[in-house]
């Protein structure tokens, strides 16, 4: 009677918490699905992993892809995390979403089922549990979300541990570290546990499968990936590294300790140095205060690997509100042998990290705070049998390197853009400000607001948004501004725009038959630049021709002259500046090792700016065209690039996205010296 009783239970609650979600995630366009998809056609499509990094490049795919004007972006993913939806790729987008979010609820039903044979609780009161913590649930059901697949995959690798096919169980995490990079840490488990088995099959299927990403994108974009990418995603830097939408431990310490003028403008105690300390401190004294208190022998591991397994979570630098529904597995194993008052509250833990908070409680990260009370409630009786000796050396360790950690980290604060140069087009909660393009009435420039990315005109103070029907890219000005020209993404097509700034009327110039990118006017106004097919290819009053050269191309932009255009082309990851000349021929203006980008050339004809990838991060810098002497302009652990010259010479405004997420930039202004 009771069985039945907790079932029926369990199904009036599917069909009012889980029914709801499920249809509205199969009727709805929602984030995050199109993300995983197009990075899916991307890689499908054997486009460049770095362009899968790039926001506007990811976003003008997602279009393309058939998503309309659904924001998206990849980062901080691997380049495998989307290699399940690459059966998917081909497919129309809601079809592919409905196909997505059926295996979904197959991969959610089958780990309920797992479950509950692994720790004998009833698969009733499992179903019940999950769908109380409805938001985290509904969340994975109407954004298509990847966290049923990783908890159905984490449960069976734990399932597989458990009953001692310990080298299945290391492949199957070695295969969700590529994917997710969650299971990262059970590395040193096994290596501390003595687990040599389950050690060598995650190291096994780890690298077979970075080896077939290598094969697929090459290993120049891996290095890429590991240099610029990931470091700072392990950081926390990655779309708002303060937003309490955003619960880690990293944001929880940005917020109250670091200063950012737009995102987080009111800390309570500005002391950038005292946040990295702590980020590190934490970061590291969770993790390996729980591997180091773990016997090495196999008792009681159901209580071990749910210990461990709530660590994972609690530690992760990306950890958005639906990814709480991993933590049915550890709670469930917890549970097994529970007695009440102890499952009580691990049920209210599992409830509070998993429903829907007041909104007003978010700045004060609720979430992190639970976790981490459940780790030292359940930690305290393996600490208690921990070697004080062993103890001390770990804690002496981790906070010898929390300093260095801050120290090296605040060498390269102090030599960022934001502690260096002036703020431009400063705007509040602005989110992304990139690609700016000067002329005498002021600057244009890429921003994203009202769901979409738009542009933004500036001249000292003054605010004005143009909107179009569609996701815009790349302006550029003449030098006396008047009109703006512009790539307009939409219907899946690409077209260059014109718009008149009097008037206020937009003409289209170049079809979307070339799928045309990256415009770039002559500073006369009568030649328009633009990239089709990887060459260049101007338009002028018309009619069509081709620039040849070395490709693929990147970038372009004119010299002051109106007649010459430089460029930037080559293999991403090595690509060189050009500049062309009369004849049609090119003569190259860079020859040193990186990846140079995004040319621009002073009104007064004497600076080449542009922007060199190399050791992991984009700068800008400055070559005199005359001596060919270069030197760097921005330094730090973080990105500068789009450089564009005011109309004297004598400043450059570019995009820098130091203290905020990766590729997520605020403008800045650096004076140009003579002797620079």
């Amino acid at each position: 009677m009771q069985r039945s009783l907790l079932w029926l239970t369990a199904l009036v609650a599917i069909f009012f918490l889980f029914i709801p979600p499920l249809r509205h995630g199969w009727t709805h366009v929602e984030t995050d699905f199109p993300n995983y998809q197009t990075a899916a056609k991307m890689a499908r499509e054997r486009q460049p992993l770095r362009d899968l990094y790039d926001w506007t490049t990811f976003q003008r795919q997602m279009n393309y892809a058939g998503w309309g004007l659904q924001l998206g972006g990849y980062i901080p993913h691997t380049s495998l995390t989307a290699l399940p939806m690459v059966p998917l790729a081909s497919l129309p987008p809601m079809t592919a979403k409905r196909i997505w979010l059926a295996f979904s609820v197959a991969c959610f039903a089958a780990a309920i089922w797992m479950l509950a044979k692994i720790t004998r609780l009833p698969a009733a009161g499992l179903i019940l549990l999950a769908l109380a913590g409805h938001n985290a649930l509904a969340g994975n059901l109407e954004l298509g979300q990847y966290y049923f697949f990783l908890l159905f995959l984490m449960t069976i690798g734990i399932w597989l541990l458990l009953d001692g096919r310990e080298f299945s169980a290391g492949l199957l995490l070695g295969a969700i570290l590529i994917l997710k990079l969650y299971a990262g840490p059970f590395l040193i488990y096994f290596l501390w546990k003595r687990r040599w088995r389950a050690l060598a099959g995650m190291l096994v299927s780890a690298s077979a499968l970075a080896l077939l990403s290598i094969a697929w994108f090459g290993w120049t974009d891996h290095v890429y990936y590991l240099t610029d990418i990931l470091p700072r995603a392990v950081a926390g830097e990655h779309i708002d590294p303060y937003a309490p939408g955003m619960p880690t431990i990293l944001n929880m310490l940005r917020h109250p300790f670091e200063m950012e003028p737009a995102l987080n403008p009111h800390p309570l105690f500005n002391n950038p140095a005292l946040m990295f300390f702590l980020q590190s401190l934490l970061t590291l004294g969770i993790p390996i205060f729980c591997v180091i208190a773990l016997p090495r022998a196999v008792t009681d591991e159901r209580r071990q690997l749910a210990w461990f397994l709530i660590m994972l979570v609690l530690v992760s630098p990306s950890r958005a509100f639906y990814a709480a529904v991993l933590l049915l597995l550890p709670i469930a194993l917890l549970l097994e042998k529970a007695y009440l008052r102890r499952a009580v509250w691990l049920i209210a833990a599992y409830l509070l990290a998993t429903i829907a908070l007041p909104e007003s409680w978010a700045p004060f990260f609720p979430t992190v705070w639970v976790l981490l009370a459940v780790y030292i409630a359940l930690g305290i009786p393996y600490w208690r049998t921990l070697r004080p000796a062993i103890a001390g050396v770990a804690a002496i360790v981790i906070i010898a390197a929390s300093a260095i950690s801050s120290a090296r980290r605040m060498t390269s604060y102090h030599r960022e853009p934001p502690q260096k140069f002036e703020r431009v087009a400063f705007e509040k909660d602005a989110i992304y400000s990139a690609t700016p393009t000067i002329s005498s009435a002021g600057v244009v420039y890429e921003s994203i607001a009202e769901n979409r990315y738009l542009l933004k005109f500036w001249n000292h103070g003054r605010f004005e948004t143009l909107s179009f029907d569609g996701q815009t890219f790349h302006p550029t000005t003449p030098a006396a501004g008047g009109t703006i020209y512009f790539e307009l993404v939409s219907s899946g097509h690409s077209r260059i725009m014109a718009y008149d700034t009097e008037t206020k009327s937009q003409t289209p110039l170049v079809s979307t038959g070339f799928e045309p990118t990256h415009p770039a006017v002559s500073p006369d106004g009568d030649l328009l630049a633009f990239i089709a097919l990887n060459r260049i290819i101007v338009n002028s009053h018309g009619a069509m021709g081709t620039i040849n050269g070395p490709t693929p191309v990147h970038d372009v932009a004119w010299f002051p002259d109106n007649t010459r255009m430089v460029y930037s082309a080559g293999p991403a990851g090595s690509s060189q500046i050009f500049a062309t000349k009369s004849g049609g021929a090119s003569k190259q203006l860079t020859d040193d090792p990186g990846d140079h980008t995004e040319p621009a050339i002073s009104p007064d004809g004497t600076w080449l700016a542009f922007t060199l990838a190399r050791h992991g991060s984009r700068h800008i810098w400055l070559q005199n065209l005359a001596s060919k002497h270069a030197t760097e302009l921005t330094e730090g652990s973080c990105n500068s690039y789009s450089p564009a010259w005011e109309p004297d010479s004598r400043a450059l405004v570019f995009a820098c996205d130091c203290q905020r997420g990766i590729g997520l930039p605020a403008l800045f202004r650096a004076a140009i010296s003579a002797h620079n």
